[in-house]
């Protein structure tokens, strides 16, 4: 909301036409014609017709003063083409000034919040000369935030231990591999950008993904008049899709990170598959048997992943046992 500028003197000409008439009488009361035609009254009006301009003027801002203002909020090295905006074409070369300047002053610069670190990664940090030297290595496809950690601990518990004061910024390159982690000199470089913009009281870490392995498999009923490998090779698509890290999601953003792998959704995107009638024996397999969230049946519901973590499945033709439904 823009502040309202102040009216520093709003008489008008016939206000101080009549202000003056009304003082005559006391300032000189010998004064007795009054009319248009009488020289005094000519003068009167004259000068409130002056006093009335320079009120004008008084209540707007001299566009040398707003080159002034320009100059303080772009910087000492700033300058205003032509010195004064004098001609047509410098005071449309001004207001242009000012919109950018105003554009400018909108556009974030302070990482304050985890909401800001995550946009001046994936909309300012591109358009820097760091980012454009390092080439497709610098491409940012995804950034993750999380306060009040340091993720440069190789123990992933000490990961997950509260840091106050600290920030790590998860980095996530635009890349074809399946598991896209940033190159030293991405995370380099994106830190030595954050550093201007940080809180003093700000630690900041710029640190690649983990990817925790999972292993699906499960039971398929097809229809009789399936191709099995036509459902087989759909299925680990689907699948692939579904987790990728940078088209995965219900969003086609990625898997989110941190977020819990759970049986029900690979029930429910199998039996989405065409050709498929029904679904058995869905299993999550990993190494680390902690993740996995089992119901009161010992029925497997979910694999656990830390804020950080994103995930990377192993599915293949034998991950999957074709029946025919009956």
């Amino acid at each position: 909301m823009t502040l309202p500028l102040p009216n520093l003197d709003d008489h008008t000409y016939a206000e101080l036409v009549e202000e003056a008439r009304s003082l005559i009488s006391n300032v000189y009361p010998e004064w007795t014609n009054h009319n248009p035609t009488d020289t005094g009254i000519i003068l009167m009006e004259l000068l409130a017709w002056l006093t009335e301009m320079k009120l004008y003027q008084i209540n707007r801002v001299p566009d040398q003063n707003i080159v002034s203002f320009l100059k303080l909020l772009n910087g000492p090295e700033w300058s205003f083409q032509g010195n004064s905006p004098e001609t047509d074409q410098q005071t449309k070369a001004l207001n242009a000034t000012i919109r950018k300047t105003l554009v400018d002053l909108h556009e974030r610069y302070r990482a304050v919040t985890c909401e800001d670190f995550e946009y001046l990664t994936t909309h300012q940090w591109p358009q820097t000369a760091a980012a454009k030297d390092l080439g497709n290595q610098g491409k940012v496809k995804r950034s993750h935030c999380i306060a009040r950690r340091n993720l440069t601990f190789a123990d992933p518990k000490a990961r997950q231990q509260p840091a106050p004061g600290h920030v790590s910024l998860i980095v996530v390159p635009d890349s074809n591999s399946p598991t896209p982690k940033p190159t030293k000199a991405l995370c380099q470089n994106l830190w030595t950008f954050l550093d201007e913009r940080r809180l003093l009281t700000t630690r900041h870490h710029v640190v690649e993904p983990q990817y925790v392995p999972v292993k699906i498999t499960a039971e398929l009923f097809i229809v009789e008049d399936a191709l099995p490998d036509k459902i087989c090779k759909q299925a680990m698509q689907d699948i692939c899709q579904l987790f990728h890290p940078l088209t995965g999601g219900t969003d086609s953003q990625g898997w989110p990170f941190g977020r819990d792998i759970y049986a029900s959704e690979v029930y429910q995107l199998l039996e989405n598959v065409v050709g498929v009638d029904y679904v058995e024996a869905v299993k999550l397999h990993t190494q680390e048997t902690w993740r996995l969230n089992r119901a009161r049946s010992d029925t497997l519901m979910s694999i656990t992943l830390y804020p950080d973590e994103l995930v990377t499945v192993e599915v293949n033709k034998k991950s999957f046992e074709i029946k025919t439904a009956g």
